[in-house]
């Protein structure tokens, strides 16, 4: 099974890596080399940034008070995108913030990110954006809130036992070898929640010269090799439950 998911996850890749050629001069140019970690070196300076949303969050949404609602935003973009939550827009502060700790992203790293926004309360017309950013690009998307049964009392037993949310991930990433790749995995819990990476193999990472899980819960590889591609597992937990996702690292020669 993990070779299958693996599988489908690396052609997923490619086809990231044909977009990313798409941005060159408008066309596809096709590369029957066998070895398809390797871009051409004459392109690298040519490859444009880009940035566009996947999925966005839904343009309305009901939620009842008292309980947890999650939106979604999933984009894609190279560099890799940054994306941020607005409150009618005013900016809701970054788990980054809270960690001080923000992301290095690489001048070239074709990526597919999902962020989430967990919210315990809003007010009915409330509008939350997704606003994303690669290089000097800016992309959003908005929900406006409906809220529903105003008038019923506040569940919050059922809001402070709830699982852990990763809220920031990258599904995929293209980054080249020789470099740092920081793999983000940002969790949003009522309660004390723990963080466990499992590495490209299936093991545990429990910190070396080379893997270390940083205090924001992201993973850091240093020094890429062809040898770290692969599928990079984040599970978080707490005492109601977990959550769990999957990045594929895909090293790329230079």
């Amino acid at each position: 099974m993990n070779s299958l998911v693996s599988l489908l996850s690396a052609a997923a890749l490619l086809s990231l890596q044909c977009v990313v050629y798409a941005q060159i001069n408008g066309k596809v140019e096709m590369n029957n080399n066998l070895e398809p970690n390797v871009l051409p070196t004459t392109r690298h300076s040519t490859i444009r940034n880009y940035i566009r949303i996947m999925s966005p969050p839904p343009e309305t949404v009901r939620h009842l008070p008292g309980t947890t609602l999650v939106l979604t935003c999933q984009m894609r973009g190279n560099p890799s995108p940054v994306v941020n939550w607005m409150k009618n827009g005013v900016p809701i502060t970054d788990f980054e913030e809270d960690v001080n700790e923000i992301l290095s992203i690489p001048s070239f790293s074709p990526t597919e990110m999902t962020s989430k926004l967990v919210l315990r309360s809003a007010s009915n017309g409330d509008i939350f954006s997704c606003v994303g950013t690669s290089g000097l690009l800016e992309i959003s998307a908005s929900t406006a809130v409906i809220v529903v049964g105003e008038n019923q009392p506040q569940r919050l037993t059922s809001i402070i036992q709830s699982k852990p949310v990763i809220t920031t991930f990258y599904n995929n990433i293209f980054q080249y070898s020789g470099s740092s790749a920081t793999l983000p995995c940002r969790v949003d819990s009522p309660t004390k929640s723990q963080i466990i990476w499992l590495d490209n193999n299936g093991d545990i990472v429990y910190g070396n010269n080379r893997l270390r899980v940083l205090p924001s819960g992201d993973l850091h590889i240093a020094d890429l090799s062809w040898d770290d591609m692969g599928g990079y597992t984040c599970t978080a937990k707490n005492a109601f439950g977990k959550d769990v996702i999957e990045t594929f690292l895909y090293p790329l020669k230079v």
